[in-house]
């Protein structure tokens, strides 16, 4: 992969963090210690998810391994979603966008899979 592509997945990626804003409207709504750490680790656990991608998808060069994985990443957004909809439907839905993102990046990363695979 080119540099430019490399940084453009980079920037779009960091630019496109919509969950910060949703996790402290979610932060803000849940009155327990207990509910806060089960929410601190939901974001810890999508953020790692996260990471994983790009260094799966770039620095292993494993388009095919990183369509699984972003997989699971769009998962743990679909659980936050539910996890805070219980709690505050605004947080909720400060996170659809991402989920949104998550879903379109999976769609290009499968597309490489087809258009370039096998991966070895």
């Amino acid at each position: 992969m080119g540099t430019a592509r490399r940084r453009l997945w980079a920037g779009l990626d960091r630019d496109l963090q919509l969950h910060r804003p949703g996790g402290r409207e979610g932060w803000r709504a849940i009155a327990g210690w207990r509910e806060r750490e089960w929410l601190l680790g939901l974001f810890a656990g999508n953020g790692f998810l996260n990471i994983l991608w790009s260094l799966v998808f770039f620095r292993l060069q494993r388009p095919d391994w990183a369509v699984a994985e972003i997989t699971v990443l769009w998962l743990s957004i679909l659980v936050l979603i539910v996890v805070l909809a219980r709690h505050s439907r605004s947080a909720a839905a400060l996170l659809l966008p991402y989920l949104l993102w998550v879903g379109f990046a999976g769609y290009l990363n499968l597309a490489i899979v087809q258009l370039n695979g096998p991966f070895s």
